[in-house]
């Protein structure tokens, strides 16, 4: 039997609270943690406050849901539900964030 505190929980909840740390500095405003090569925000401050609201919401919303994840079991039908609503709300955030980049071209 695993125990309570295993290694993927413990590494789930670290990843968690990062990810809902990251998401309240996004609705803060303030400069991301890397300044990545790929991180246009220094590009538009419009484009800016337009992503980092709906990044934050996305980071603390992702992180909720693996928090729940952490602690429910794999063969439950919450875990699934969630699991699928997780990943539904990703990819059509991902689809509304290509378009929007590419809504310029």
């Amino acid at each position: 039997m695993e125990s309570f505190f295993s290694f993927s929980t413990l590494f789930n909840l670290v990843l968690t609270v990062i990810w809902f740390i990251s998401g309240i500095r996004d609705l803060q405003g303030k400069d991301p943690f890397l300044n990545l090569p790929f991180n246009q925000y220094h590009r538009d401050p419009e484009y800016r406050a337009f992503w980092q609201k709906k990044n934050g919401v996305f980071y603390m919303l992702n992180s909720l849901a693996f928090l729940i994840l952490a602690f429910t079991p794999v063969t439950s039908l919450i875990y699934r539900i969630i699991f699928g609503i997780a990943i539904v709300g990703d990819l059509l955030y991902l689809v509304a964030y290509e378009s929007w980049n590419h809504s310029a071209d």
